[in-house]
């Protein structure tokens, strides 16, 4: 799932009282130099107006003003401790400036003094309390400490200060968006873009939160009219490509062609012409392997990811870590000690990280992210290692012929149209392309509810995103098949009032009475989702746009799941996941097939008893969670690409 960015803390280059220089002369020439910098930083030439604050603090090195501006340059590039005497030095000649307190806030914040840079911002507002960037930086602190009532309190302050400013909306949208509340966070991004109709991030945030609304084709418009205004924004771009594979209305092609426009566009000029890399070309020699997410926490990417990491022969393999996001967690504490290297990339941009992964010498370099949150894929574009893989966090390619090969299989992706979709070489391993271990160890399965019941429920516990009017319309027609059957959907999206509404109209305009239909919010305990399982007969796989981990999920809970396949990626991971834990039974051809599976176990409650009674034994023996067989399978095409690498001849 994508997120939606927030708008960062803001800097004000605002010039302050001067200091007294020794002469009337003096004080011209500084405050000309001073207003002669300051021009040309507001005009954009930053290194030019880097060098002539630099001049005039050669001569007044406190001048307040040329330090805060110099501060701001050199945050922006993450110099941060020269940044911070720059700050320093302005607050020692001037401690009474409210934006020199903010902005020293706002850098304090980038370097994880919270505390610290709460307290500066507390100061910059009660020196100017009707300093509305000052109420926003300090919202914005609060927020990355956790504490969103403050933060909400701070947001609407700025706005009451300054109505209709537009990071304050889309903050605030972002705010409503993370607890779920969906419906409030479209208010605050549609009031952003009234106010400012070029704010890139207000019809990012918009497109985003009306996909995680379900609302798919109005998301994918809103995208489209926010490229239009800003053609060069990959995040969006990227946005745009992961929600045409919740729609059957985009064919693959087409899919396709979208996916190599934002790699022209924003990957290709990136990549350095006739790169040479110094890797050694021995082809049997301990190679470096450097994973690439944003996820490596408690996050369903590293619930696959982990298994390999944990499993790769150290004595052929030496594992890297690289972590793009902020949030860690205990399962980030227990990766760092599986690797042999570990780096955190928040805050250091693509080309310096690019650089970093150079110097380490990594051989072969993955990507578990794809188009999606916190994705670093203008990194790859640079190509820092000589071998680059996409793996596991997205199911399409990502456009980019900087990224040599794809990790998957057979099932998934058939050999034919599926190579000619991708800019990657696709890598079929034997028995499938996921290693799934379980979040947290729980109890086995309870019964089947029919037993008790003496009704079928159904359930899907995917995102709403993924639950399009088609797929209501399809399970619509499996509940009136089954009668007296119940339908259970749950995901953190129907928290928000009106999509739980919408929902349950669309399921009664399709002819299924409410009661029928249960819609549960997010359950954060992973032992209690995990539980959650207990109410379910049947899962029910959504498409175009399978689950991967909910199935997973629903199998080791002994739920089986009902897929449908069909042409791509996407909606053939389900039938790939049944098939190697020897399920093909509960996959499905086309829609009529899919309903009548659904409808059939449905009759067959002894079926269903034994299911969950042997669904774990016959998991602890399937591909799925060979843990150590998926690492050697995986290091085989390791093995096989790097040698490719070696062979090619005049290979980068």
């Amino acid at each position: 799932m994508k997120k939606s960015p927030r708008k960062p803390a803001k800097a004000t280059k605002r010039p302050a009282s001067p200091p007294q220089p020794a002469s009337p002369r003096a004080a011209l020439s500084a405050e000309a130099a001073f207003a002669e910098a300051l021009t040309l930083h507001r005009n954009g030439r930053v290194a030019e107006a880097e060098a002539a604050y630099r001049a005039l603090l050669a001569t007044t090195p406190e001048h307040a003003n040329a330090n805060n501006n110099l501060a701001i340059i050199l945050r922006a590039r993450g110099a941060w401790d020269e940044a911070l005497a720059c700050y320093r030095r302005a607050l020692d000649r001037n401690a009474s400036d409210p934006f020199v307190h903010s902005n020293y806030g706002c850098l304090l914040l980038d370097i994880g003094r919270s505390a610290d840079a709460e307290a500066a911002l507390r100061t910059a507002v009660h020196l100017k309390p009707d300093y509305a960037e000052g109420h926003f930086n300090l919202a914005n602190i609060l927020r990355a400490r956790g504490e969103r009532d403050g933060a909400r309190a701070a947001y609407e302050e700025a706005l009451r200060l300054k109505p209709g400013m537009p990071s304050a909306l889309c903050n605030l949208g972002d705010l409503h968006k993370g607890a779920g509340e969906l419906s409030r966070a479209v208010e605050c991004f549609v009031a952003a873009l009234k106010s400012d109709p070029s704010s890139a991030e207000a019809w990012n945030n918009l497109g985003e939160t009306l996909k995680e609304m379900g609302r798919i084709e109005e998301s994918i418009s809103i995208f489209q009219k926010g490229l239009e205004a800003h053609p060069n924004h990959a995040l969006m771009h990227s946005n745009l490509l992961l929600a045409l594979h919740y729609t059957p209305g985009a064919p693959p092609e087409t899919v396709f062609k979208a996916h190599k426009e934002w790699s022209r566009r924003h990957a290709d000029p990136l990549r350095p012409a006739g790169k040479r890399h110094a890797n050694p070309r021995d082809p049997e020699r301990r190679l470096r392997v450097g994973y690439v997410s944003p996820d490596l926490c408690a996050h369903s990417v590293a619930f696959f990811a982990e298994p390999l990491i944990r499993e790769h022969d150290r004595s052929r393999f030496e594992v890297f870590c690289y972590h793009t996001a902020a949030r860690t967690d205990a399962f980030t504490e227990r990766l760092k000690e599986m690797a042999s290297g570990w780096r955190s990339l928040v805050g250091v941009d693509d080309a310096r990280a690019a650089a970093a992964i150079e110097a380490d010498g990594i051989d072969i370099l993955v990507d578990l992210a794809g188009h999606t949150a916190n994705n670093r894929l203008p990194l790859f574009a640079r190509k820092p290692a000589p071998v680059q893989v996409s793996w596991l966090g997205y199911p399409d390619t990502t456009g980019m012929e900087a990224i040599d090969y794809r990790l998957s299989d057979a099932i998934t992706e058939p050999e034919g149209i599926a190579d000619r979709l991708s800019a990657e070489r696709i890598v079929r391993l034997p028995r499938g392309f996921h290693s799934y271990r379980p979040p947290v160890d729980v109890a086995p399965p309870a019964a089947p509810p029919v037993l008790a019941s003496g009704s079928i429920t159904f359930g899907s516990f995917n995102n709403t995103s993924k639950v399009t009017g088609e797929v209501v319309r399809v399970w619509s027609e499996i509940l009136k098949r089954v009668p007296g059957s119940r339908l259970i959907v749950k995901s953190g999206q129907m928290g928000d009032d009106e999509t739980r509404r919408r929902y349950l109209n669309t399921f009664i305009q399709c002819g299924v009475a409410a009661e029928r239909v249960e819609l549960l919010a997010r359950i954060p305990a992973a032992d209690s989702h995990l539980r959650a399982y207990d109410r379910l007969d049947i899962g029910l796989d959504p498409f175009p746009y399978n689950g991967t981990t909910t199935t997973c999920e629903a199998l080791w809970m002994g739920v089986p799941v009902v897929t449908w396949a069909g042409q791509t990626h996407v909606a053939r991971v389900g039938a790939s996941l049944l098939t190697h834990c020897g399920l093909e039974e509960l996959v499905a051809q086309d829609e009529a097939g899919y309903i009548d599976r659904a409808v059939a176990l449905a009759g067959n409650p002894d079926r269903l008893t034994t299911l969950r009674q042997t669904m774990r034994d016959r998991l602890s023996t399937a591909p799925l969670t060979d843990y150590a067989g998926f690492a050697r399978s995986v290091e085989t095409a390791y093995r096989t690409m790097w040698r490719t690498w070696i062979n090619t001849p005049r290979q980068g």
